[in-house]
């Protein structure tokens, strides 16, 4: 791995994934664009996760589908995610020790694929505002452009047998990076891993 980039990265860095061509990723970069033209989407974040500096190594902890809240190395996250930008928070003085320390004990956790904060797990997002419950603040979920709903999220649901959360409190990727609390650090670039 090369050692000048990531020396750039420090803990508690904030990964944020790209839209890719996988339907579920096209699905939640419509939902939660600000724009929904076909031109942007590859400009939309569809999943976010934290990074844990620990000496030489790098991990990242995060909420994936089918694993739940996990732990792994940061070059297997990359081979997974080629197209990651990294935000640090404009916030000084957080304890970033104590942010991982408290990110380990979600660890295990099942996958919330409802979206839905009364049912257990974590998705991406809720697992990051977890971790920083005093400065990241939910806001109304989209399912779609303009206060409506994609036909997909309408079958999502349906074979969940839940209603669809479309503007309860939640978060996502592009939520939190809406509320102007990061800065932009650096891309990881695709053959980086």
């Amino acid at each position: 791995m090369n050692n000048h980039f990531t020396s750039i990265l420090k803990n508690g860095d904030l990964l944020f994934v790209h839209c890719n061509d996988e339907q579920f990723s096209q699905v939640i970069a419509q939902s939660t664009a600000e724009f929904s033209t076909k031109e942007n989407l590859t400009r939309n974040y569809t999943h976010v996760a934290i990074l844990e500096k620990k000496l030489s190594e790098l991990f990242v902890l995060h909420a994936v589908p089918k694993k739940g809240c996990i732990r792994q190395p940061l070059i297997e996250f990359l081979k997974e995610n080629d197209n990651v930008d990294v935000y640090r928070l404009k916030k000084e003085k957080i304890d970033f020790k104590n942010v991982i320390r408290h990110a380990k004990k979600l660890l295990g956790n099942p996958y919330n694929d409802s979206f839905i904060a009364e049912q257990p797990g974590y998705y991406c997002s809720e697992f990051i505002c977890a971790l920083f419950s005093d400065i990241f603040i939910q806001t109304p979920m989209t399912f779609g452009s303009k206060n409506t709903i994609l036909p997909e999220w309408h079958n999502y649901y349906k074979n969940l047998n839940l209603p669809i959360p479309n503007g309860l409190p939640g978060s996502s990727p592009n939520s939190l990076i809406k509320q102007n609390l990061t800065n932009f650090v650096t891309s990881i670039p695709p053959f980086f891993s």
